[in-house]
This record gives structure tokens, sequence and C-alpha cells, in this order.
């Protein structure tokens, strides 16, 4: 602001609102007003104290120029009054400028007889001998006129009393008949956001456990058992000559078929000393035709050789009646079983089932903390003993058992919040040109938590409302000495105006201030 006191010279008819506004405006820290002899804005100790009151709500130090009533009602205002701008110019701020004193008549006591001397004489009247109090005593009849006197003096401070009362009830009667508006501004809003930001918790808490598991598992496929009989045979030739039997050659016992397994040649047949023929015999393997357990059969009960053409070779003479087959051993393995199996989709589902179960233990374990931001780290795999193994068993059912590490990591909300608020409230960029934040309106809301190495890094978004910052001198400087409608159109743009007026025949906005009820209304 400027050094020098600002000058503001009135015109007669300047109403006190305008001068309001620019003591407002004044980029001096003193304001100095230069009032004619008879100016609206000055004429009245009310309107006075209006200036005064703008003053000290601006901030300016305000001081009057003008007439010695002027100045009476100024000092009555508490407002500092000069006769001449020089004088308000030079004087100091704060000084309290002219002092009105009340003037009182005085009362002179003459001595003696009054002459024509000092009757005449202004001078004799003040001299200090004729002007010294004195006691005064009466003469015996001289009360009835002191009498009078008082009776006289008592009946005009009636009339004084009496006017002054008329002139209260009269001001007061006419304050509730004035001109007057009640104008209600809604700030005009803007919604703000949503805003992202992003809180870094460098060290969030540490949370970890370990959870168990265990599942039957239960099988739902089966395995069959088909396996053939295995065992030796002897085939015996009768003959003298050597003979050829070739693999696959059936042999039998009753109706079990067994199949030879690889070729073979029998040796001849030999005399014996005494007359008799001693077979040749060659071992070889056979295997049942069919699988189960019929062809598992005890020993020599192999004795047909099914195939006819190499049975008449090995038997040679129609009067040979022993076998040319036999085996010296009971046949094994024959097998024809099925029973439960348990299969990979039921190793599988049942795994599925302990990391569920496994899941909901680090759930459970988490949920006091609920009222936390909690984020986890990643699991690993669960650890199942003994899964493979049991792939392919013919069992009905087997147990699993698993195990679970976990980690994870909590920050208080509260704490979160507060350092997203402390973001959004020095973040620059929020408002509008004009706008002041609605404090009450901002909403935080948490969005996702995620890690970082050891950081937690949580998104918040914000969201609030602004409204246009309302100069109420700027609201009344629009709306004076316009209709409602001109008041409300002309307020548009600062929000929603509504203006009412009173008495009924009022048409526009008055121009004193103090009848005026400027509401701000919060959204």
């Amino acid at each position: 602001m400027s050094e020098s006191p600002a000058l503001i010279y009135l015109e007669a008819d300047d109403e006190i609102t305008s001068v309001v506004r620019r003591v407002r405006s004044a980029d001096a820290p003193r304001v100095v007003i230069v009032a004619p002899g008879r100016s609206r804005a000055t004429s009245s100790a009310v309107a006075l104290r209006l200036l005064a009151r703008a003053g000290e709500e601006s901030g300016h130090d305000v001081a009057i120029v003008g007439d010695a009533l002027t100045r009476s009602l100024a000092v009555e205002a508490g407002l500092p009054a000069f006769a001449t701008a020089d004088e308000a110019r030079s004087a100091e701020p704060g000084t309290a400028g002219e002092v009105v004193e009340p003037r009182h008549a005085t009362i002179n006591v003459v001595r003696g007889a009054a002459t024509d001397d000092t009757i005449a004489s202004p001078t004799a009247l003040a001299s200090d001998e004729l002007t010294q109090a004195v006691p005064v005593v009466a003469p015996p009849r001289a009360d009835i006129t002191p009498r009078r006197r008082r009776t006289r003096r008592s009946a005009a401070v009636a009339v004084i009393v009496g006017l002054g009362s008329v002139l209260l009830i009269g001001f007061v009667a006419g304050a509730a008949i004035l001109p007057a508006a009640t104008i209600t501004l809604v700030p005009r809003s803007e919604p703000i956001g949503p805003v992202p930001y992003v809180v870094e918790i460098e060290d969030p808490e540490r949370l970890s456990g370990s959870a168990e598991a265990s599942t039957t598992v239960t099988a739902t496929d089966t395995f069959e058992i088909l396996r053939r009989a295995t065992g030796e045979v002897l085939l015996f030739n009768w003959t003298p000559s050597p003979v050829s039997v070739p693999a696959g050659t059936f042999v039998a016992a009753g109706v079990q078929a067994f199949a030879t397994q690889a070729d073979v040649v029998v040796p001849r047949g030999q005399i014996t000393s005494d007359g008799r023929i001693a077979a040749g015999d060659i071992a070889v393997a056979v295997e049942a035709a069919e699988p189960g357990p019929e062809a598992n059969v005890g020993a020599d009960e192999i004795n047909v050789v099914v195939n006819e053409n190499v049975d008449a070779q090995l038997r040679g003479f129609a009067e040979i009646s022993e076998p040319r087959v036999l085996n010296p051993d009971a046949t094994s393995g024959g097998r024809d079983e099925t029973g439960p199996m348990i299969s990979q989709a039921d190793v599988d589902a049942a795994v599925e089932a302990l990391r569920t179960e496994l899941l909901d233990q680090v759930a459970d374990a988490l949920v006091e903390r609920d009222d936390d931001i909690v984020v986890q780290s990643e699991l690993g795999e669960p650890a199942v003993e003994g899964a493979d193994e049991l792939v392919g068993a013919h069992e009905d059912e087997a147990q699993l058992t698993a195990t679970l590490e976990w980690e994870a990591f909590a920050a208080d909300p509260a704490d979160v919040l507060e350092a997203a608020r402390e973001q959004f409230d020095a973040d620059p960029g929020i408002l509008p040109q004009g706008h002041v934040l609605l404090a009450d309106s901002v909403e935080l809301a948490r969005q996702e938590a995620t890690l970082a190495g050891g950081t937690m890094r949580v998104d918040v978004t914000a969201t609030g409302l602004s409204a246009a910052d309302i100069d109420p001198a700027e609201v009344l400087a629009r709306a004076v000495g316009r209709t409602p409608d001109e008041a409300e159109a002309a307020l548009a743009d600062l929000g929603t105006a509504t203006v009412e007026l009173w008495p009924g025949w009022v048409s526009t906005v008055p121009g004193t201030e103090w009848r005026i009820d400027l509401r701000l209304a919060e959204r």
C-alpha cells in the first residue's frame, strides 16, 4: 500500500454504500474523507459508524474532514475529525484529531446596582471584578421569581424530552418501514476429481504364518488284470526219426489250451536192450491261449497235443498209447481281476481341495486385520507329501497332507487416508480460478494396494467440491438499485441468488448497506 493517505472527495448526493466500497478498495493504509457541508453520506452518526466499521474490517485508518457539525458527528462515531485536509494528511496514524467540546453559557454575577456602563459594555461584563461568583441573599419576596424560572426550566426540559422521544419513536418506526432486502446466495460449486494419488508405506507391518491340512483321496478309477498262465512241457517222440514242432503248436489240459513258444526238434526215439522204445524228448515253454486263473493247471495235466498232424508224427505207431506231451510242473500266473484304483485326476482333485482349505486358513488368520489394509505376498504351491506315489495305487482311498507358508503386510488405513488428504490439500491444480475448497465435501476412497519390494503402494482417489470465493462488498455492489430479477441475474455467475424485498412497495434493492441482509449459504 502507499504511504500517503488516500483522499476521497464526496459529492453532496453520494450514498454511504458507494463510500464504503471506495474505502475498502483504497490502496493506502489511511483514508481521508473530505465531505462538503451537507453530504448525504456523512450527515448522520449511523452512516459514520458504518464507515468506521468498514475501515476496521478492511484494515484502513479512516479520518473525516468537514464542517463543525460533521466533525462533531464523526467524533461521536469514533472517527478522527479535522477541519482541513492538510491537517488530516499531516496527522500521525491513530491521532484522535480535533476534540470537540460542548459549549456552555457563562453566568455573570454583578455586585452592586447595574449601570448603563455595565449593561452596555461587554468588556465590563467579562472583567474579573464583575464576574466573581458571590453568594446572593434573596429578599424575602424574591422566591417567586426563582420558582417561576424553575418551572419554566422544567417545562423546557419536558418539551425537549418529549421531542426526543417522538424523534426516537419516529426513527424506530422509520427504520421498521425503511426499504430492506434479504439476499441469499448459494455459491456456485464445481466438482473436483476424482483425482488419483499414490501413498507409499515404506515400512509396513509384516505378518506371516503356516497353514496345514489333510484330506482323503477316494479312488474313482478301476483296474483290470488279465494274465495268461505260463509253464513248460516236455514233447515226446516215439518214432525213429526226429520230429519238428513249430512254435504255436497247441497242447491242452482238458479244455485249457496252451501254445508252444518256440520252434523245437524232438529227438528220435530209441530201442532199448529189452526191446522197448525209449522216446526222445525236449522241453519247450507254453502259454495259455486265454487269460485267467483256469489255466493254472497241476503237473502232468497237459497231456494232449491238439495238432493232429504233429501228434501223429510224434506217436509213430498206432499201438503207442504213451503221452506225447506232459508238463512236469504246474502252470501259474493266470489272472482275471478288477478293483478300485487311484487315478491322477483323483490326486489332482485332492490337492486342489487342500489348496482351498489352506487358503481359507490364511484368510481366517488375517480376518482380525480386516480394518487394516492388508496385501499378501504371492503364495507358492502347497507342499504335498506322497501325492505322486498314490497314482495307480489299487486302493479304495488314501490320505494326503499338505502345508503352505504365507506372508502378508499391513498398514493403518487412517494413516493412508491422512497422507492422501495431505497430497490433495497441497495439490495446486485442483481448484478452478477464483474458487475455494469446500472442506467438508472432500471424500477419499481406497483403491488397489500392491507391494513393490518391501514398500506398500496404495492407490487413493479424492473427490470434492469447490465454490466461488464470494466478496460481500461485490455482492452488494452488484445488487444495489436493481430489481430482484435483475439482482439475481447479476449474481448468477457467483451462484444461485434469491433476493427478497420488504415492505411490499419496495421495487429495488436499497442503497443503505445496513438495510441489506446478505446470507451466504453453504452447500
